[in-house]
C-alpha cells in the first residue's frame, strides 16, 4: 500500500513514518521545505495552504494519514488546506483518508480547535472514503509547554484548575497504523492517556524529572476556553489506554538525555 503522511515532520509525523517503514508500507511524506533526507521515503515538497504541489503528491496513493496542522495559520492550513488535500484525493481516487484530530474540538471554544472541528467537517462532507481520530495533547506536547514556562527564573506558573490525560506519541502512532490496516471507518474511538492529573501535579513531576529548581505556582486565567480545560473538555477518562504514564514517559526521557549525553 502507497500511504502519504502529511505533517512528516511533526512530532507524529516522524514516528509515523518510521512506523509505516518498519510496516512495509511505501511511504511518500508533503513537506513545506525542501525535502530532508529520504531514508526509504519519497519526500515531496508542497503547501496545503497555497494548495502547491497537491495533485502531484496524491498520484498514485492509496490511503493519506494527514496529521499536518498549524495552530498559527488554522485557516490556511488547517481548513483550507484540508479542503485542498481532499480535492486532490478525490481526483486521485484515495481509498482511505485518515484524519488527526483533538479531544474536545467540539467542546472548547479555542479559535485552533474550532478550526480542527471546522476541518472533521471537511472530511466528514467529503466523498473521500475517511477515518477521523482524536487524540489528547502529547506527553512530549507537554514537556514543551512547561520547558517554556521555565524559562521564566525561579517560578513555574500553570493555570489553575487544568487537567490533562496526556499520551505517548508512539502509542498514537500504533493506533494509526491499526486505523490504517483496518480500512476507512468513519468516526472512531477517543485515543487517551492512562491517567488524568492536574497540570500542577504534572509539573512538580516534571521539575523533579529535570533536576530543576522552580517553585509551582497556580494562577486563575479567566475566559470560556479556560473554564473548558477546568471543567475537563480535553479529558476522555472512558478511552483510557494502558501505556505510559506522565511519570514513566519522564524517566525514559531522562534515560535518553543522559544516553545521548554519555
Amino acid at each position: 500500500m502507497r500511504v502519504l503522511v502529511t505533517g512528516g515532520t511533526g512530532l507524529l509525523g516522524r514516528v509515523l513514518i518510521e512506523g509505516l517503514t518498519q510496516g512495509g508500507y511505501a511511504v511518500r511524506a508533503l513537506n513545506r521545505r525542501p525535502a530532508p533526507a529520504s531514508d526509504g521515503v519519497q519526500w515531496i515538497q508542497g503547501d496545503l495552504a497555497a494548495g502547491a504541489g497537491l495533485d502531484e503528491t496524491l498520484g498514485g496513493i492509496d490511503a493519506v494519514i494527514h496529521a499536518a496542522s498549524d495552530p498559527g495559520r488554522a485557516q490556511e492550513v488547517d481548513v483550507h488546506g484540508t479542503g485542498r488535500l481532499l480535492r486532490a484525493a478525490g481526483a486521485a481516487h484515495v481509498r482511505h483518508f485518515i484524519y488527526v484530530s483533538i479531544v474536545g474540538v467540539d467542546a472548547i471554544p479555542y479559535a485552533y480547535y474550532r478550526r480542527k472541528y471546522e476541518a472533521e467537517q471537511i472530511v466528514r462532507s467529503s466523498r473521500v472514503p475517511y477515518s477521523i481520530v482524536r487524540a489528547t495533547q502529547f506527553h512530549s506536547f507537554i514537556d514543551a509547554i512547561l520547558s517554556g514556562l521555565a524559562r521564566v527564573p525561579l517560578v513555574l506558573i500553570v493555570p489553575a484548575g487544568f487537567k490533562v490525560q496526556s499520551i505517548a506519541v508512539e502509542e498514537v502512532s500504533d493506533y494509526l497504523l491499526r486505523r490504517l490496516a483496518a480500512g476507512p471507518s468513519g468516526w472512531t474511538d477517543d485515543l487517551a492517556g492512562p491517567e488524568v492529573l492536574a497540570i500542577d501535579e504534572m509539573a512538580r513531576a516534571w521539575v523533579a524529572a529535570r533536576g530543576i529548581r522552580r517553585r509551582i505556582l497556580r494562577v486563575p486565567v479567566p475566559g470560556s476556553t479556560a473554564r473548558a480545560f477546568r471543567e475537563g473538555k480535553n479529558l476522555a477518562p472512558y478511552a483510557a489506554n494502558s501505556g505510559l504514564t506522565w511519570g514513566e514517559w519522564l524517566r525514559r526521557s531522562a534515560l535518553r538525555s543522559h544516553q545521548l549525553a554519555s
